[in-house]
């Protein structure tokens, strides 16, 4: 399913990519959430070949993904954001791993990352381990979304994805996984199934302020559910620390450079240069103008 708001000149690649996979046995919903930029008139002229479509006010993309999924009645679940797009084979690969691996939850393969364009192949991502740990503890270290793929078993032994997020909702997601199902559960497909779109406006970018904001919302939960996990308590410092200085990266980038420091001092008040310091040093380095004195001699 697609969820989309106001993302006209993205979304029909992003449809197209979809009913073009040469896969009979499927199943497309898009969640619209009342677009004013002309995503309706797109998504009318695909209806035909489309399991179903609404366009009409919700509570953000999470909301909008989960009404998808309650409407979806295939083996095999998934979302594509309106800006991204599948590349072709992606299908009739999942349903090949998935009818060698019945009893797996999870399939996830590579994934390019592409310009707005779509055309520039800006790099490529193989599929990351489904560990919690590490991704709590890098605060980051996702499986690229539009290349992750689900067994519909899953909706029903972990849940749907938590509506109160919406920038981290797939990073949670993913973590939930981790911790629920044993690690023979997830499958790596060594092929690119998806394409990831970077530009200037997606969610990622405009909401920095957001992200790491969630990230702490998402560990204060999960530390406060396992309390007994030395394991999982272990890495708390940690992943605390990282999501901090992952703040600061992302203030710097923004050139707030105020904000950047604080986020950094934040991460020393846990436990100053403990694991990375070299992370730390070079973004104080940036800040501070270091690398653009040096280059300029």
């Amino acid at each position: 399913m697609t969820p989309s708001y106001n993302q006209a000149p993205f979304l029909e690649a992003a449809i197209r990519s979809v009913l073009l996979q040469e896969y009979s046995n499927l199943e497309y919903f898009i969640m619209d959430g009342k677009s004013t930029d002309g995503s309706v008139e797109i998504i009318r002229r695909y209806e035909p070949w489309l399991a179903g479509w609404v366009s009409e006010p919700d509570r953000g993309q999470s909301h909008a993904i989960n009404k998808g999924w309650k409407k979806a009645t295939g083996d095999i679940i998934a979302w594509l954001n309106a800006d991204d797009f599948y590349l072709p084979g992606a299908f009739s690969t999942v349903a090949q791993a998935f009818s060698s691996n019945h009893q797996a939850r999870v399939f996830s393969g590579i994934g390019e990352i592409r310009d707005a364009s779509g055309s520039v192949l800006m790099s490529t991502k193989n599929p990351s381990s489904f560990d919690a740990h590490a991704m709590l503890s890098a605060c980051g270290g996702v499986p690229l979304q539009p290349s992750v793929f689900l067994n519909r078993l899953v909706l029903d032994e972990v849940g749907y994805l938590n509506e109160d997020l919406h920038y981290t909702m797939d990073w949670e997601y993913w973590i939930r996984l981790s911790l629920h199902y044993p690690a023979d559960s997830f499958i790596e497909i060594d092929k690119a199934l998806s394409v990831n779109r970077e530009w200037a406006d997606t969610k990622t970018r405009t909401g920095w302020k957001h992200i790491c904001r969630e990230h702490r919302q998402v560990m204060d939960g999960i530390f406060s559910s396992f309390p007994y996990d030395d394991d999982l308590q272990g890495i708390r410092d940690r992943a605390y620390r990282s999501s901090y200085l992952k703040e600061a990266d992302l203030a710097l980038k923004n050139r707030d450079r105020a904000g950047s420091l604080r986020s950094i001092m934040r991460a020393w008040l846990i436990r100053p240069f403990a694991h990375n310091p070299r992370d730390e040093l070079v973004t104080l380095m940036h800040l501070f103008g270091y690398y653009r004195v040096r280059d300029a001699r």
